[in-house]
């Protein structure tokens, strides 16, 4: 029987969003889910179609009768599609949802906009099953602060104003979380993820992580594990800024392709913030043209399963079929590893350089 979970990730602007999305692509499809995205109506609407109000004598109160026209016929796609993918557990991942429409209009347009499809508040908070409300960056965390999204300009005190505006549309819904700039971006998309997991019923990835050098393991004596195959490509791209890491992955998984673009930025010594996005095809084609001939590019197969509550990777590499990378993470740095009986350790490699993705990469391209 298939479980379906439609979920808005909302907030005000440079919250987080984007970055979630794509590690909750990542990670979810890693343990057998199927994610649909529901992309961002007014964003698509103003950038795909030019429609927009008052730069082309539009309202914003016909405006937001687009914006909730294409948001609702997505999310009814998406629910249809869901019905029809192979997969039992479905999340549908919605950018911003219907009530976010609320904020820039006042409550009796509003009102009359959702009436001409027939719905009422109440029947659109009852849609979703979760929200997850990322605070905008311009209250708590002006430093990251930026105007990343051409479409959808505010300065940093617009976007104050459609922060406050946007925690009242949603303030009537059962299950709704706010996330907000207390914690350091890493630990806010963390936080963000792990009340996802909550919402699932699923257990999430702790933070700490072993790593082992293993022998070559055959797919057949990990069937009991239940594996969920991925397959990645993983290009690292030069540098536009001193430090900052680049990089894209497509990943196949359950007959689904992702394209994950990825930015490390340091912001003290100690600290760096590492935001991402989905790309189309298209742009991750045309970013592959920025690929770094040190790094390159490197292919893996990824079996992802669990073992004794840990969560685990095991990846293989076309070019070494003699062993394989053992990722398990760990509740604590202290916590004694059980490794499946099946897999022969030839050494760890915790914290060995010589073993991450860029060094392995590097090697590959060398020998290329």
């Amino acid at each position: 029987m298939k479980s379906i979970k439609k979920i808005v990730l909302t907030g005000g602007p440079a919250g987080g969003k984007t970055t979630l999305t794509s590690r909750l692509v990542k990670e979810l499809s890693s343990i057998g889910y199927r994610v649909f995205i529901v992309p961002e109506a007014a964003t698509e609407l103003i950038s795909g179609f030019g429609i927009k109000p008052f730069g082309n004598c539009l309202t914003m109160f016909d405006f937001q009768y687009f914006v909730v026209s294409s948001q609702l016929h997505k999310e009814k796609l998406a629910w249809e599609a869901a019905q029809l993918v192979p997969e039992d557990k479905i999340v549908i991942l919605c950018d911003r949802g219907v009530m976010d429409d609320k904020a820039y209009v006042s409550q009796k347009e509003f009102s009359a906009v959702i009436a001409r499809f027939g719905l009422t508040e109440k029947d659109i908070l009852a849609s979703y099953d979760a929200v997850i409300h990322l605070v905008s960056s311009s209250k708590g965390a002006e430093f990251a602060y930026n105007y990343d999204n051409a479409a959808r300009y505010e300065t940093l005190e617009q976007a104050r104003e459609k922060e406050d505006a946007t925690l009242l549309c949603w303030r009537s819904h059962k299950r709704r979380a706010v996330i907000g700039n207390s914690y350091n971006f890493e630990n806010k998309i963390r936080k963000a993820m792990n009340e996802v997991y909550s919402i699932l019923g699923e257990i999430p990835p702790a933070q700490s992580e072993r790593k082992f050098l293993v022998e070559y393991v055959d797919d057949s004596v990990l069937a009991a594990y239940e594996p969920v195959e991925q397959n990645i490509t993983q290009t690292y791209l030069k540098e536009r800024a001193k430090g900052t890491e680049r990089r894209t992955r497509k990943v196949v998984s359950n007959n689904a392709i992702s394209y994950i673009y990825t930015e490390k930025r340091p912001i003290s010594p100690i600290e760096r913030i590492e935001n991402e996005r989905l790309l189309s095809q298209k742009e991750y084609l045309r970013l592959a043209e920025e690929v770094d001939p040190e790094y390159g590019s490197v292919s893996k197969r990824r079996l992802c399963f669990r073992y004794q509550g840990h969560y685990c990777t095991l990846d293989t590499y076309p070019t070494n079929d003699d062993s394989a990378i053992l990722d398990v993470q760990l509740n604590d740095k202290d916590e004694t590893v059980e490794l499946p009986p099946e897999i022969r350790v030839i050494k760890e490699v915790t914290g060995d350089v010589n073993y991450q993705g860029h060094m392995i990469s590097k090697r590959l391209a060398e020998i290329s």
